[in-house]
Order: C-alpha cells, then structure tokens, then sequence
C-alpha cells in the first residue's frame, strides 16, 4: 500500500508545467525592465494608478510592466488550475488545486495594494514606528520598487502548490527561487551605487535572474514524468 500510494502521489505530479509556465511569462517580461536612458543611482517614486503597483517605481516602465504582470500572473494561475484538471483527467488522479488559485489571486491582490501600503506608512509613519519595522517594509519596498514583487506572488503559490502535491522537490525549488529573489534585493539594498553604475539592463538581469531557477527544475521535472520506477520513494 505504501509503494501504491508513492507511485499514485508520482503519477499525480504535474508541476512542470506551472514552472516552465511562469519561468517564461518572467522571460517575456523583459523588455519592460530595459531603460531607455542610464537610470540614476535612486530613482523618484512614479505617480502611477494603483493598478500598477506591480510594476515598481524606480522603473521607468513601471505602468507597462504593473498591467503585464496583472495579466500574467491571472493567466498564469488560470491556465495553470486548467492544466491540473486536464492532467488529473488523464491519469485518473486528480490534484486539489483550488487552495493553488486561491493563493495565487489573493497574492496578485496583496501586490497590488501593498506598494501603497507601504509608501503610506514609510512617508506618514512616526520615526520609533518606522524604526520598529524598517527590518520588513525596506526590504519588501526594495522588492515592489524593482518590480520584483510578481515574483514573491509565484513563490507562494509554488509553496502552497508543493504542500498540495506533498512534493518535497518542488518545495526546495520554491525555497530556492524565494532565495535568489532576497540575493538580488540584498545586493541592491547593500550596494552603494555610484552614478553610473546602473546601465540600462540592470534592472533586467535582475528581474531575470530566479528564472532560470523555474526554467530548469521545469524541464528536469518534465523529463522524470512517466519514469517513475516500481517501489521508489518519489518527492
């Protein structure tokens, strides 16, 4: 029973298709995170609608890129649920994946409105509450400013999809893309900049760096789907 109900949970796996999914929306995203012009060292927030809040203020796309993200991330998460049922369809083992959609809208939501949130509170806050919590919201703020906030919205959805799937692979992978996101932003956070040194694909390389992340354990993922042998413990 314990070797069907492993074989049963590796039959069950799909994914790599969410992976590969959104490692490519990330890929296609690129062009809105190239800078016309040399960006300066600190860039003034943009005065955007709160529908591109998605898009972060130091970029100079920022609008662009908040209403790409929206759209994507919906997708995604949508084609995502519809790739589940076809596959559970198909293998007569389905994933409950309602818990994986739920997270992801309710993650593009939370981007959407925390930006403001935390614009409001670093500019009306009193300085001993700023101080208190400057450890969260300067590094959440770094986040949504260099439009990388998209991609904590897809780590929590890989996380709650890994607890669904009771994968520990795709957990390591979500932890993995949720530390190549906090390198990319302590490496901003510590640098000091001199002018100059952000070229115009700074932002770019940024952003696209975890993506790779996805791109690859998506394709390994994919390549293991139907070798599964007899009586192996699978992630």
């Amino acid at each position: 029973m314990a070797a069907l109900r492993r074989r049963t949970r590796a039959v069950r796996h799909a994914y790599w298709f969410p992976l590969l999914l959104f490692g490519l929306l990330t890929v296609l995203a690129a062009p809105f995170y190239v800078e016309s012009v040399e960006p300066p060292g600190m860039r003034a927030s943009a005065e955007n609608p709160a529908l591109t809040s998605l898009g972060g203020d130091f970029l100079e796309r920022s609008a662009a890129l908040g209403w790409y993200w929206l759209a994507a991330l919906i997708g995604g998460y949508l084609l995502s649920l519809w790739w589940y049922r076809r596959h559970g369809e198909r293998v007569g083992v389905q994933t409950p994946t309602r818990a994986y959609l739920v997270a992801g809208i309710a993650g593009v939501l939370v981007g959407l409105v925390l930006p403001v949130v935390l614009r409001l509170l670093l500019l009306n806050a009193a300085t001993a509450v700023s101080d208190a919590t400057s450890w969260l919201t300067t590094p959440l703020s770094g986040v949504a400013n260099r439009g990388m906030l998209p991609h904590l919205i897809i780590a929590v959805g890989l996380v709650v999809l890994a607890r669904l799937e009771r994968s520990r692979g795709l957990a390591a992978v979500a932890l993995l893309y949720v530390a190549a996101i906090v390198l990319v932003n302590v490496h901003f956070q510590t640098t000091e900049f001199e002018p100059g040194d952000l070229s115009r694909t700074s932002f770019m390389i940024a952003a696209l760096l975890p993506a790779p992340i996805l791109i690859l354990a998506g394709g390994v993922a994919l390549l293991r789907t139907g070798k599964v042998p007899r009586g192996r413990r699978e992630d």
